[in-house]
């Protein structure tokens, strides 16, 4: 097995483990703290900005007049807009599930609802004429509210307010009938960025080996395990490969906003389209570093590659299965490409508490690299030394099928493949 140093890895994740929001000046910190870390190994990296819409967290209550009168603590949805100055009063609906049929009486209505948004049910609370809406948060967390901001662009915004499961266990069974919502919401242009390092390589270099890692966090988090670990992972990659380069390049990529929507990764597939081709496969690595936990692997690829995976799990101990699916992370881009990934990670214990304030370090420490590293080293090592690289760059057409969904119904954007089909 090869050696990795896990303390050195855990030592710079506790560096990144501070609040950084996407398009921040604390996210732009952590940025200049990978870049100069880049530096100091030898290698010199490249920051490339991009314009985001940022939403900032405003204020908001919620405040029931019949048939008791409570006031709940309540906060802004990302991307929505404010309410009257003076708020806005109208009778509200819990709805199970935000489809047209069931959104037919809510006209005029403040609508309540749990659950994550998509397009199709956003463009359904939009056209159903309701005035509001009120997002419940899940059981025993506080997560943020965000709606893609692509929905609000192309459906327009609306007031909307997020609160606690508690809280919205309570409006549904007291009977809450009306309500007054105020909400402060804004958004703006910002700047972010992507760091982006490269070690060429010595016998293919026109042939890449790309690895992407986020470095922003959500608010309230110092988002230690989503993802200064997986940051701080594709740096020690870097460090390894940096002192002894691959037969293949290597382009490692730290994305900036992808807690906004992945903002980061389809910047650098934009901007880089024609070298994309160049991309032979990508290694992923968002979520890591609790103590308490057990490494996963998600191949947003082939059989081929799921096997090949499967199989280095098992020799090193590692994991015994692989799920093939779309990850919600930055290798969705890359496969809008064509391009197949691994996505590595190691989920349990405190990842539970991703996205909310109890993301921390004290779940956290060396132990959480000593089974990912190697194997993370070994895939490069064998893909990148490899005489003929043994995988093809395309999707399988169910895969296919699933990236469309994602990037439509979750980002709001036009899925554009541009890959070729395997015909599977």
């Amino acid at each position: 097995m090869d050696k990795f140093d896990s303390k050195a890895a855990f030592a710079f994740m506790k560096e990144l483990s501070f609040e950084r929001r996407s398009g921040s000046a604390e996210e732009k910190k952590a940025a200049q703290l990978i870049a100069k870390r880049l530096r100091e190994i030898g290698l010199k990296p490249v920051t490339e900005n991009f314009d985001v819409d940022i939403f900032s967290l405003g204020k908001a209550s919620l405040e029931v007049s019949k048939p008791y009168k409570k006031k709940y603590e309540a906060w802004p949805v990302g991307y929505t807009n404010s309410t009257p100055k003076n708020g806005l009063a109208a009778e509200m609906v819990y709805v199970d599930n935000p489809v047209p049929s069931i959104l037919s009486e809510t006209k005029g209505k403040v609508v309540l609802l749990q659950g994550r948004f998509r397009r199709t049910p956003y463009k359904a609370i939009r056209k159903s004429g309701a005035k509001a809406f009120i997002y419940i948060n899940s059981p025993d967390r506080l997560a943020v509210g965000k709606l893609a901001y692509e929905f609000a662009r192309e459906y327009g915004r609306m007031p909307g307010v997020f609160i606690s499961y508690d809280d919205g266990l309570d409006l549904v069974k007291r009977g809450a009938e009306k309500v007054k919502l105020t909400s402060t919401a804004d958004t703006g242009k910002k700047k972010s960025q992507n760091i982006i390092a490269e070690i060429k390589g010595t016998r293919f270099p026109d042939e890449v080996i790309a690895i992407s890692a986020h470095y922003d966090s959500v608010p309230w988090s110092e988002g230690a395990t989503d993802n200064a670990a997986g940051s701080a992972l594709a740096f020690m990659m870097a460090k390894e490969f940096a002192k002894k380069p691959l037969a293949r390049t290597l382009r490692i990529v730290w994305c900036g906003c992808e807690e906004i929507g992945l903002i980061g990764s389809f910047e650098y597939a934009k901007k880089h389209a024609k070298e994309m081709k160049k991309i032979k496969i990508l290694l992923n690595l968002d979520v890591g570093g609790t103590i308490i936990g057990k490494v996963g692997a998600i191949v947003t690829g082939d059989e081929k590659l799921a096997h090949y995976v499967e199989a280095m799990g098992r020799e090193f101990g590692v994991f015994s299965s692989v799920s093939t699916e779309v990850a919600s992370s930055d290798s969705t881009p890359f496969a809008e490409h064509g391009i197949q990934a691994l996505n590595l990670m190691r989920a349990g214990g405190g990842t539970s508490y991703i996205h909310t304030s109890g993301d921390s370090l004290e779940h956290c420490g060396p132990q959480g690299f000593d089974s990912i590293g190697p194997v993370a080293i070994a895939f490069l090592k064998r893909l990148g030394n490899s005489v003929e690289f043994p995988f093809e760059r395309n999707l399988p057409k169910k895969l296919q099928k699933s990236l469309k969904e994602y990037i439509e119904e979750r980002s709001g954007r036009k899925c554009n493949y541009r890959g070729e089909t395997n015909g599977k």
